[in-house]
């Protein structure tokens, strides 16, 4: 189960430099994977990097 209600990342795989979630990002997206994006966790106690999806674009 993924939380993310409170900044949690319960669920989430974490790593810990920016480069290590966009080589997870590429290959995820080379399995087809869309819409994916490195961002840095906003939860004080995981200070970590995680791979998640794009806001899905207004029409």
């Amino acid at each position: 189960m993924i939380r993310t209600k409170g900044r949690a990342c319960t669920g989430k795989r974490r790593h810990d430099t920016w480069e290590q979630a966009e080589d997870h990002r590429q290959r995820l997206i080379a399995k087809g994977g869309v819409r994916l994006t490195a961002y840095q966790c906003r939860n004080r106690a995981c200070h970590g990097w995680h791979v998640g999806h794009l806001p899905k674009p207004r029409t």
